[in-house]
């Protein structure tokens, strides 16, 4: 009696085996491929949205804009163009404050104080622990190589790169462009003593999903107003 029991036992131990183990490995590729999918999903309603949107996106009038074109009064002093340092005005988290252009490429993009995903949604954001045109530091701005900065894939060395304040408008030459890992601290310099504008996206471009590459263009300052007391 023994014996038949433990024969039953081992059948009823490959029939469970044949029935759980498949449902178990079902279980587990579908959860992988619910982590990947939903990436996609998002990122792929985003792009819809913003293509198939009648109207282009207004960042004219808007309570998050600090932007006003032509502001501040500059003034020319033996060929070098100034502004009163009063009247440039600080950016706050969250804010428009500039545009980013590119007239050979067609970038033409608003530029917000900040770089979280709300932000990169709406245009070009700035990391915050970077400087505003003309403070003589690193500018680092990113967006999504989908949209807004998808245009930096025909980039070339010599492109001149326009940043519009309120306060003028700063020309920057691109001087280099690289492919990096997200993670290299060597992309760019925080403590650089001179100002540099550096914008990046994610890379291969036309992705819709992370990718661990990024796409770093540097451009040197050519010319714009220098602050006066």
């Amino acid at each position: 009696m023994q014996k038949h029991r433990k024969k039953f036992a081992k059948k009823l131990n490959r029939v469970m085996a044949y029935i759980y183990v498949p449902l178990l490995f079902s279980f587990l590729a579908y959860g992988v491929t619910y982590l990947i999918a939903s990436d996609v999903i998002g990122m792929t309603k985003n792009l819809v949205s913003l293509v198939s949107s009648d109207a282009a996106p207004d960042f004219s009038v808007q309570n998050e804009s600090v932007f006003k074109q032509n502001s501040a009064e500059l003034s020319e002093n033996n060929g070098v163009i100034t502004v009163k340092r009063a009247d440039v005005g600080m950016a706050e988290y969250g804010q428009m404050y500039a545009y980013v252009r590119c007239t050979r490429i067609a970038l033409d993009a608003p530029v917000y104080m900040g770089d979280d995903d709300a932000i990169l949604k709406k245009g070009i954001g700035q990391n915050f622990a970077t400087f505003q045109p003309g403070f003589g530091g690193l500018i680092l701005l990113g967006g999504h190589n989908n949209t807004y900065f998808n245009a930096l894939k025909n980039i070339s060395i010599g492109d001149n790169v326009e940043v519009e304040t309120s306060y003028g408008t700063y020309v920057y030459q691109v001087s280099d462009a690289k492919i990096l890992n997200e993670n290299d601290r060597s992309a760019y310099d925080f403590g650089i003593d001179h100002e540099q504008l550096v914008l990046y996206t994610c890379y291969p471009f036309d992705m819709l999903a992370h990718t661990p590459k990024r796409f770093f263009v540097y451009c040197d300052l050519v010319s714009g107003p220098v602050f006066v007391d």
